[in-house]
């Protein structure tokens, strides 16, 4: 199978698998939004962004490592995930309370919180195992059956809990519901197929070989989710879950492409290390077809603003408008890094993306309390986005690798990708006037307007891309493992 087709086809499937995901999800919380209080919303917030950074330390980096190394040691990823994170998992049963006094607005209820979920964390790290299994062979399609079965558990505990009135319970219901659900669908695709390599005593320096890694992805996880630990900690709990709704609605497009990209795009990083053009061609154009969708999708949500909060969550989180004005171009300031740290740790440049991510971290966090502090609200935080202190460092490691003359035809299709949507979406806003639903209509046309030149403009170079001669790809034979 060529790289080219192994790419569409894994990360059409992931794209897909993600869309329907956080539809889904965000369908729930359209429900949840008219029975689930901003307060309460606001601690599992914080509490999902505690556990998405705890997976990080739970996977010690082994899951992208795994795929650098012939034959992958899926067995000894196993044994390190049933281990490690039972370990992690009861340490945190332990020390709840303290965990939880990070948050200001803690009560018994997030220390209750916090030891329920580790077991989902124990329990999504094994699926992780069959997970990577199929990413690294570019079969992303057949985890689908998992992904689904995730979300409806996810969202069946979400809407029955909410109504029933379980408020902040509803959600961790649903998220455990939907993790067991999910790993037992991944091992079931796998079994019989998957081959847990193992050689004796290589469990050490597997985790020392990964650390790096792990770095990369627990600044990853900081950098994208520290908003929630920095709110939480300054403001009240009502504060904290309007700003947190105004987050996740502004991310949501990018949220719902980047993972699934990301997931194909590393193994095909990987696998073209050995030709280092065709490795940034394909970044490039991932780059390109990422933003292509990012910048028209940013100004459609920053112009109804309002609207989006009242269909999305109801009344009670119009509050959240501008936050979510502000942020929906958060996504936009170093279009660059969007897929710059899978192509650094693809080419083993691991220390330069810890670096950039550690200074990204600094400016965000130290940014957000001086702000947050200064406005005395938490529209400080939403403005510490637009303070890229770790993109120099990517640019600096992409102008080497690709050179002046690649990276400046990179930097060319960008400007026309974002000024050129510009002009007729100004013609929408200054049309609608006060009109909302009108405004609505017209910069929806604005944003498939802006779609359709970039497609105009970049699409014969895709075709070529995607129809292009077969050649060896990252994608392993059925008996790599096994070697």
């Amino acid at each position: 199978m060529s790289t080219a087709r192994g790419l569409l086809r894994s990360g059409s499937a992931a794209t897909a698998a993600q869309l329907v995901r956080l539809v889904s999800i965000q369908a729930a919380h359209v429900v949840a939004g008219r029975f689930v209080a901003p307060d309460e919303w606001g601690a599992w917030g914080w509490l999902e962004a505690l556990f998405l950074l705890l997976a990080s330390v739970r996977d010690l980096g082994v899951t992208n490592h795994v795929m650098r190394l012939r034959p992958m040691p899926f067995g000894t990823f196993l044994r390190l995930e049933l281990v490690w994170g039972t370990a992690l998992a009861a340490g945190l049963f332990v020390a709840a309370p303290w965990i939880a006094g990070a948050y200001a607005g803690a009560g018994p209820d997030l220390v209750g919180g916090i030891r329920v979920m580790t077991a989902g964390l124990v329990l999504e790290g094994l699926g992780a195992v069959a997970l990577i299994w199929f990413e690294a062979r570019l079969t992303i399609e057949r985890t689908l059956s998992a992904e689904f079965l995730r979300v409806a558990g996810y969202a069946s505990g979400v809407v029955g809990g909410s109504i029933a009135g379980l408020g902040f319970w509803s959600f961790v219901v649903g998220t455990l519901a939907g993790q067991i659900l999910f790993a037992f669908e991944l091992w079931r695709g796998a079994r019989g197929e998957i081959v847990l390599h193992h050689a004796t005593g290589t469990s050490l320096r597997l985790v020392v070989e990964s650390l790096p890694l792990m770095g990369v992805w627990l600044l990853t996880t900081a950098v994208g989710y520290g908003d929630a630990f920095v709110v939480g900690r300054l403001f009240a709990g009502g504060q904290v879950g309007l700003y947190l709704a105004g987050l996740a609605l502004a991310f949501l497009v990018f949220r719902i492409l980047q993972q699934p990209f990301a997931r194909s795009l590393f193994p095909a990083l990987v696998g073209l290390a050995d030709r280092p053009a065709e490795q940034f061609r394909v970044y490039r154009l991932a780059t390109v077809l990422f933003s292509s969708i990012e910048v028209p999708a940013a100004l459609l949500v920053a112009a109804n603003a309002e609207l989006i909060l009242l269909v999305m969550r109801g009344e009670d989180y119009l509050g959240a408008a501008p936050f979510l004005r502000l942020l929906a171009f958060a996504p936009l300031v170093d279009p660059l890094g969007r897929f710059g740290g899978e192509f650094l740790v693809a080419r083993g440049q691991d220390r330069a993306r810890i670096a950039s991510l550690a200074l990204q971290l600094a400016g965000l966090v130290a940014g957000g309390v001086l702000l947050c502090r200064a406005l005395a609200s938490p529209l400080g935080m939403a403005w510490a986005h637009f303070l890229p202190l770790g993109a120099p460092v990517v640019w600096l490691a992409l102008w080497r690798a690709g050179g002046g003359r690649t990276l400046g035809r990179l930097l060319r299709d960008l400007v026309g990708i974002y000024c050129v949507p510009l002009a007729p979406f100004a013609l929408a806003w200054w049309a609608a006037g006060e009109r909302p639903w009108l405004r609505l209509a017209l910069t929806t046309a604005a944003a498939l307007a802006g779609l359709a030149w970039s497609v105009w403009r970049h699409g014969a170079e895709f075709r070529a891309f995607f129809a292009g001669p077969k050649a060896p790809g990252p994608a392993p034979e059925p008996h790599l493992e096994s070697r």
